[in-house]
This record gives C-alpha cells, structure tokens and sequence, in this order.
C-alpha cells in the first residue's frame, strides 16, 4: 500500500485491512515527506518503504513488489491504494481464482465506487487510447474476463511479472496499469474480477480533480506515443489537443 495523501484516509485503510490481512506479509510505502511511524503500528511487522517523497504510483509499486518477491516463497502480491478498504471476501478467494483461471496473470475484487456502483472492468479503445469502464447497481454473479483492471486492488502473480517485468515507471500517475494490463494479455496472461471480493473505493482520494486531470493528460500522451505504430490512430491525438484540454479548463472553473 503506498501512503499518498491525508493520514486520516491511510490510518481507515490500514485500519480496516488488520481485520482481513490474516497472516499475510504487509509492505507500506510512505510517497509523502510525512513521519508515517504511527501508521507502522497498525498492522503487526509491517515492512516500511519510507521514500519521503511522492515517486509516482509506478515506482512505488516496483518497490513494493521488488521487495516482495525477494522472499522466494512469496507467489502473489497485492496492490492496494490506500483509499481503499476490503468489505466482502477473503484474499485467500482472490488467490482461489489463479486455480480457476490457469492462465490469470491478475485478479481483482470488484469495486464499489460511491456506494452503489459496481466496477464491471473497462474496455480498451484503439481509437482514442482511452478505457471506458461499465459500472452497474450490482456486481456480477460469477468470474468476469476482461480488458482493463485499475491499479488499486490488483493481485499479481510472480510468473506474470518473471515474464513481462515491472510496471512502467515512465507513467508517473494513471496509465501504468492500462499499460501493465495490455501487457498482461499480449504474454497471453488472462485478467479476471472476482465477485466474491468486493472492495470500497474512494475513488482518487490523496489527489485533486486538477491534478489527477494533470496526470492522466501526461500520462496519456505517454501511452499513446508508446502504443501508437501499432494500436492507436490519430484520434488518440486529438484525445490530447481536445479533451484533456477541456477537462483541465473544467477544473480550473470548479475550484
């Protein structure tokens, strides 16, 4: 879990996974110049990352697995944001998945944004380098396959990450697991959203509606500089000259 943001959504969060963590290994990574050692604390033998300064959600979470896998008998990691908290299900029914699904590469609860939504996984356009997530007023009945899971509650398993490597670091904010994601199934991984975990997102909370505008605007023309001789069209440069702009105009008339 990195620590980004107000102490108060970290120690909930915190807070919230000591109930559910069992005997699983925790690593938190401080991204702030803030004195985190009370937030240690919470979770027993909680291995501490403390950067002390925001690296971005890439390099945080290379940290965090790069220490992981040191221990070779670790075969899963979990991501996890700290605005985030485990309201149904086990991690153990998440790890179920991978004997499930042999090819899974990644495995996500559902989450649930603003109480009565339910994240259905996004689609991946070619046209625009954008994802379009569906959202619903109940979450789904069995194992869902799809294109696209948010970084903020993603198990990954060691083999996956033997064969394509890290996240991107060049992705500083968003976009790092779009990119992680098509990677994923490129390698012929499989992703897959477990009904029987359910986890409540409060969706961005250690950010501004400006700045995450921001930081999907550069982290967009990242991407698609990356994935455009073989997957994006022009569009997608629109994306950038048209509505980034207008989304970054809209939050400056909203402060």
């Amino acid at each position: 879990m990195i620590h980004y943001g107000k102490h108060s959504v970290t120690k909930r969060a915190l807070e919230s996974l000591k109930k559910k963590i069992g005997d699983h290994n925790f690593i938190l990574i401080n991204n702030m110049p803030d004195d985190i050692s009370k937030l240690v604390k919470i979770i027993p033998n909680t291995q501490l990352i403390d950067n002390r300064e925001n690296l971005g959600f890439a390099r945080a979470v290379n940290q965090g697995i790069t220490l992981a896998f040191a221990d070779k008998t670790v075969t899963h990691i979990m991501l996890l944001n700290n605005d985030l908290e485990i309201t149904y299900g086990t991690f153990t029914q998440l790890l179920q998945t991978y004997t499930k699904h042999k090819s899974a590469g990644i495995v996500t609860p559902v989450l649930n944004h603003s109480g009565n939504q339910y994240d259905w996984g996004g689609k991946y356009s070619r046209l625009t380098a954008l994802v379009k997530h569906t959202n619903w007023e109940n979450k789904p009945k069995t194992i869902l396959s799809v294109d696209h899971v948010a970084g903020a509650a993603m198990l990954i398993s060691r083999t996956l990450v033997n064969k394509i490597g890290l996240f991107d670091e060049r992705f500083f904010l968003y976009y790092e697991d779009l990119d992680f994601c098509l990677r994923t199934q490129e390698a012929g991984f499989t992703i897959h959203i477990n009904p029987q975990v359910v986890a409540k997102h409060a969706l961005s909370a250690g950010t501004t509606s400006l700045k995450r505008t921001i930081y999907q605007w550069k982290s967009h023309i990242l991407f698609v500089a990356k994935y455009l001789p073989k997957q994006a069209l022009p569009t997608a440069i629109l994306t950038d000259i048209i509505f980034y702009p207008l989304i970054t105009l809209k939050s400056l008339l909203v402060r």
